[in-house]
């Protein structure tokens, strides 16, 4: 507080007092405190502060945290923008809490009066999130905040330090009485606190001087906005420049300003909306970089603060309100897709985990959910939470920072309240190994979940549990019960000895040591073999990768096609299969071309990644089972030579488990010469 010296007062100290070179306003010391040296805070140190936040959305996240926390009593925050003079405007963050009184006022502005961090369910921590949030995102902020009976405004400015060079923080603050008025509703306010007319005279010059409310009636005019009977206000005004915020695009929104070379129309020549989405080679209005995640993936969250606001806190204790409009919030948990069918149930808590060797005050557990969303988005990753605020957006683990399909469709939230956040609230301190053992956790309960949640999914071949391709070919009809993974019998074609000469056809057990060895080939309508197979290799764990074509983009490898001169995948030979693409006709073209094809899958993965990457050992295990349930269809019958070329070789060292009854130790192909070939 700028204090002019009472008459009573000491002389002034010759080095120019408080306010340091131009010394307009001198100080003495005070010979009841101690002689030891006061600790100053230079005006620089507010904006070195504000640098911690790189983020505007995530600064401004700041003022709505002291909303939650307990001290502040709120039930409602309404967050605005407003003009405050032609051309330029401001924001405010308004909440119907308690309210603070001069003292408590002051050590909001001042640093490290917190004791928040010892209270259960409090977000804030060090004292420091106001100032570096406001600061961050404006020049000049000014405080409001009403009690029953006082009210009082400060400010805190680096336009007001800057223009008299102080050498401390300084705060402009004035108190008031209010007192009932003759009128019913009304109320008048009294000058309390300075008690001294000059020093009030003052501080209100200063307050008219740096801010936009020239009087004292302007500025009690703002006070009366606070409508309940305790509350806060804060106005950010002189925002940083260049203009960060986009106010008129959408009058319910305030929105970060838009990207170069990012027009205001779409392709079709009308404006964009809110609602209306953004088009996938666009880059997107702005994005923060996270490791994994494409460039032109557009992230509303990022750039929106009414989507950003929707999810900032998991169960929010108030309600807010965006420029008028309420915020509904998106449970990121409630949001996850319920259920492939109904014999599955994609969402999943998992067990709760508790990191050993963890501070006492952080002790808790660490809660994770995985499900998918209900629609079709290109969003992976986690949301992670840490006492009840998000403190990560769609933060990619494991398999999903690789290039490959293997869980990018997987989303989760994470409630980890063991961990300890860095200051600005977006991000983790990653050196603690509480953060590494969390790390860990997350990465295996994603794995457990997705491998045992892949059997349900069925991707591309069966849908909703049933066929997802049905049609006819050649006058016969495609019947899913006929491939059905699950069938207890396997009729068999009476043209290959299935007649029992009454004209009845006999079916016999499916296991594969008495399963006749019949031509894959046959034209008879009961036999598809080809269909048994991709039925096995598409709902196998690890086939996820190889079930549609590779999103080079999405996946993040971008040179993916620059090396891979042949795609293949499994969904589209599904579609050349039910095509007739892989008939024989008398020739072995067809059959030669199913198994060509399904190699090519597996060759591709191994050609584009290393040994050892998740996608090398997927292919090595699910060609495994190809070669296996090749053999098994074929038998000692190999008219076309398609067991030729196999790469089971290239498979690994893997136990090759074969129904035949062999039993003479050959390599699960028919092969004891060590035919390897590896061309397919």
């Amino acid at each position: 507080m700028v204090n002019k010296p009472r008459a009573d007062a000491a002389p002034p100290a010759a080095s120019g007092g408080a306010l340091g070179r131009k010394g307009t306003v001198a100080s003495a010391p005070d010979p009841t405190r101690s002689v030891l040296l006061h600790s100053k805070s230079h005006p620089r140190m507010l904006k070195s502060n504000a640098t911690s936040h790189v983020w505007p959305l995530g600064a401004l996240a700041e003022l709505l945290d002291n909303s939650q926390d307990l001290e502040c009593g709120a039930e409602r925050v309404d967050v605005d923008a407003y003009e405050v003079s032609p051309g330029t405007m401001a924001l405010t963050v308004q909440d119907d809490g308690f309210g603070m009184h001069r003292g408590q006022l002051q050590n909001m502005l001042s640093s490290g009066f917190s004791n928040k961090e010892h209270v259960v369910g409090n977000v804030g921590r060090f004292g420091v999130g106001f100032k570096s949030g406001s600061m961050r995102l404006a020049n000049d902020a000014l405080i409001l905040t009403r009690q029953e009976g006082t009210v009082s405004v400060a400010l805190l400015s680096t336009t007001f330090l800057d223009a008299i060079g102080a050498d401390d923080i300084l705060i402009p603050m004035l108190t008031w009485k209010v007192e009932p008025g003759s009128l019913a509703g009304k109320h008048t306010y009294v000058a309390l606190t300075p008690s001294n007319t000059a020093e009030w005279k003052e501080n209100m010059g200063l307050l008219e001087e740096y801010t936009c409310f020239k009087s004292e009636q302007a500025m009690l005019a703002e006070l009366d906005k606070i409508d309940t009977v305790t509350g806060t206000r804060v106005v950010l005004f002189n925002l940083k420049n260049p203009p960060e915020f986009d106010f008129e695009f959408d009058l319910a929104d305030i929105r970060m300003m838009r990207s170069l070379g990012d027009d205001d129309d779409d392709d079709d020549g009308e404006p964009r909306t809110s609602s209306k989405p953004r088009q996938s080679g666009r880059r997107p209005i702005f994005q923060q970089q996270r490791p994994g995640q494409n460039m032109t993936l557009d992230v509303p969250e990022d750039y929106s603060l009414r989507s950003y606001m929707e999810v900032l806190y998991l169960r929010p204790t108030v309600a807010f309100t965006l420029r008028g409009k309420d915020i509904v919030p998106r449970c990121p948990i409630a949001r996850l897709r319920r259920g492939f069918s109904s014999a599955a149930n994609a969402y999943h808590r998992l067990d709760p985990y508790t990191p050993r060797g963890i501070p006492e005050a952080r002790a808790s557990s660490v809660h994770v959910h995985c499900g998918y969303m209900e629609n079709n988005t290109r969003h992976c990753g986690f949301h992670i939470y840490n006492k009840n605020r998000l403190i990560q957006m769609y933060q990619r683990f494991g398999a999903q920072l690789q290039a490959n399909h293997m869980m990018k469709d997987m989303l989760g939230v994470v409630e980890a309240d063991c961990l300890e956040p860095t200051h600005n609230k977006q991000a983790f301190n990653t050196t603690d190994i509480t953060y590494a053992k969390c790390k860990k956790h997350i990465e295996k309960s994603m794995g457990d979940y997705y491998f045992n949640v892949q059997k349900y999914k069925l991707s591309g071949f069966y849908k909703q549990g049933k066929r997802a391709v049905r049609g006819k070919r050649k006058g016969r009809d495609i019947d899913s019960d006929s491939d059905s993974i699950n069938e207890e019998t396997d009729p068999v074609d009476e043209d290959v000895g299935g007649n029992d000469g009454g004209g009845k056809k006999k079916s016999k057990p499916s296991a594969a040591a008495q399963r006749p060895k019949v031509s894959p080939f046959s034209r008879s309508p009961q036999v598809s073999p080809f269909s048994r197979i991709l039925a096995k290799l598409m709902t196998h764990p690890r086939s996820s990768a190889f079930i549609e074509p590779v999103d080079a983009e999405f996946c993040g490898a971008l040179d993916y096609y620059e090396v891979i001169k042949t795609p293949m995948d499994l969904g589209t030979i599904v579609t050349q299969l039910d095509a007739g693409a892989y008939r024989s006709e008398n020739s072995g073209h067809g059959p030669l071309r199913f198994v060509t094809d399904v190699r090519q899958v597996f060759h591709n993965a191994w050609t584009y990644n290393e040994p050892g990457h998740q996608v090398y050992d997927s292919a090595q295990e699910v060609g495994r089972v190809f070669e296996t349930e090749l053999r098994k269809s074929f038998g000692d019958l190999d008219p076309w030579g398609v067991l030729a070329g196999t790469i089971i070789a290239k498979c690994g060292a893997g136990p090759l488990k074969s129904d035949t009854g062999d039993g003479d130790g050959n390599d699960g192909n028919g092969n004891s010469d060590g035919n390897e070939d590896e061309d397919g």
